[in-house]
């Protein structure tokens, strides 16, 4: 097994890469603590300058013991200046002999320079700090009590054991003060060596976690790349950290640059009715990396040529941290267009399947009240039965279909999706003949889509119009109230009474008024508005109108904002 090994909790495991590099770097500070040169040089100096110094003002001529000294500390130096040159980097434990020798021998040149140069043992401290910065314990102890007896050399030197107080208060000053000095280096030594090397090791794993990063992000952008969808990354401030080609693209044809400014065409992001406008900023996605996960969002790219995208967004969390959002959108142009065929397709069957039956329930309803023969009454119930079940199946279909469609939550606004019905409508209108009036109070947008939202509209519209007598007006009013938009229509009709309110929302429920009029229809248009309206979370109140007939309210369900801007 490759590099050292720790046990854990499942048996021998590679060691922690920052233990190793933590170990590697202490070692290597220590070897360069032991082969460093100066300490014996330094040492090399002052002995040549008190050498010189006894020999100049001394009484006598420096002794052989003296030069003896002097030839174990030169002969230290010349040997570390060769290794410093060298580097070994193994078995170096022995080079603690060159400070250990420089100990020996300055005593041999204190015993014939004291009288000129009080204080010379003092020259110990030298190669005391590099043994204990430098060397195991068992040497700092062996230099220390070579250290400690150099006040007792000359007693030894002239053959006798120290027999004198002042001589072993000398020694055990001495010895105090050579325990200090190589215990306090060993100790600092070693504390530095850990510091350093645990900083060392640090910034290892900081490079090793950063060249993992670059690896993930390389990794990364060429998934991006390899995929045809729009990848982008927002950061925690709403700025784009990454984008690939596809999601270039697409920003060029929204007028962004994708760097929070727009680009001189403008931005051309639109929502799902291909109107309202969507607004990104950085503050927007910002909000969006602290709130849920979307999913499915469609948005409109471009004015003249428009691409449809469906795009999801997702925050990234670490340990409760927001650290951005990835937003990844899809080129859904080609199925949203199918889609609006088979809409416009059933729309035309819608009108032209529920014309004629609606025509012919009515004067179904009419023959009845006439004076016919019994056969012919039989008759004319049959027809009458089958027609409203074809009517009730075309309901079904049209609802199933709405129901469907209304999968996709898009951001609306509310004006134009009602403007849309009023205009689709008017032909019932001045057929009619009654005027429908709108106006917007400034409803803004809801999360309702358009073609869901329509259908409720178309429904309740529709219902108003037929119930108003010829002249008279249907207001339709938008405002928002709080967070939540409101359309209410008004009619100017009969009106209903309590129990019709409550009921009419019933499938085949016909008010008196409708069934004494004949007017067209089987009682499923609220029914169906009622399902689309619980379906999307509006709320539908029926209420008595100041003009004599009835109002209709809508309570529809906000937009969401942080959606809508990180189209």
């Amino acid at each position: 097994m490759d590099g050292p090994v720790q046990r854990g909790e499942r048996g021998l495991q590679p060691a922690d890469p920052g233990v190793r590099a933590e170990s590697a770097s202490a070692e290597r500070i220590l070897l360069s603590l032991q082969i460093q040169p100066w300490t014996q040089f330094a040492l090399l100096a002052a002995t040549v300058g008190v050498m010189v110094t006894a020999q100049i003002y001394g009484d006598s001529a420096l002794t052989p013991a003296a030069f003896a000294g002097f030839g174990f500390i030169l002969a230290g130096a010349i040997a570390i200046g060769i290794l410093a040159r060298l580097r070994p980097r193994t078995h170096t434990a022995w080079i603690a002999l060159v400070p250990l020798a420089a100990l020996v021998g300055i005593p041999l040149i204190r015993n014939d320079a004291v009288d000129v140069v009080d204080g010379i043992g003092f020259m110990m401290v030298f190669p005391l700090v590099w043994l204990g910065a430098a060397f195991s314990l068992p040497a700092v102890v062996v230099g220390i009590v070579l250290a400690g007896a150099i006040p007792l050399m000359p007693a030894i030197g002239a053959g006798r054991v120290p027999d004198s107080a002042p001589e072993w208060i000398a020694f055990g000053v001495f010895l105090t003060f050579a325990a200090l000095i190589a215990l306090s280096a060993f100790a600092t030594g070693h504390q530095l060596r850990r510091e350093v090397a645990s900083r060392e090791a640090a910034l290892a794993a900081s490079r090793a976690a950063s060249e993992a990063q670059e690896r993930l992000s390389a990794i990364l952008r060429a998934v991006s790349e390899a995929t045809k969808d729009a990848v982008l990354v927002f950061g925690p401030d709403g700025r784009v950290l990454t984008a690939n080609d596809s999601a270039q693209r697409l920003a060029h044809l929204a007028g962004t640059d994708l760097t929070g400014h727009a680009a001189p065409g403008g931005r051309t992001i639109f929502s799902a009715d291909r109107r309202t406008p969507l607004l990104p900023s950085a503050e927007a996605i910002s909000a969006l990396a602290r709130s849920g996960e979307v999913r499915g969002r469609i948005a409109w790219l471009g004015e003249a040529d428009q691409v449809a995208v469906s795009y999801s967004a997702r925050p990234i969390f670490r340990a409760g941290e927001p650290l951005g959002t990835v937003l990844i959108a899809h080129d859904v142009t080609d199925l949203v267009e199918a889609i609006e065929v088979r809409d416009r397709f059933l729309d035309a069957v819608n009108h032209e399947l529920r014309t004629p039956l609606t025509v012919l329930m009515g004067e179904t309803e009419l023959a009845r009240d006439e004076e016919v023969t019994p056969r012919v009454a039989a008759r004319l119930e049959r027809v009458d039965s089958a027609a409203q079940r074809l009517f009730a199946t075309v309901e079904h279909l049209l609802s199933a279909y709405r129901h469907s469609v209304r999968a996709l939550s898009h951001t609306t606004s509310v004006a134009l999706a009602v403007g849309d019905v009023i205009e689709r409508q008017s032909g019932l209108a001045q057929e009619s003949g009654v005027s429908v009036v709108f106006t917007d109070h400034g409803a803004e947008t809801t999360s309702v889509d358009a073609r869901s939202l329509g259908g409720i509209v178309e429904e309740l519209l529709r219902n108003a119009v037929l119930c108003s007598p010829r002249g008279a007006t249907v207001s339709v009013e938008t405002r928002r109230e709080g967070d939540c938009p409101t359309i209410e229509l008004t009619d100017s009709g009969v009106g209903m009474s309590d129990t019709e309110r409550r009921r009419a929302f019933d499938r085949f429920y016909r008010t008196d008024f409708a069934r004494q009029q004949a007017l067209p229809g089987v009682g499923l248009g609220l029914s169906i508005a009622r399902n689309l309206a619980d379906a999307n979370g509006v709320s539908i109140e029926l209420e008595p109108a100041s003009t004599g007939g009835t109002c209709a309210r809508l309570t529809l369900p906000p937009a969401i904002a942080p959606v809508d801007a990180t189209a």
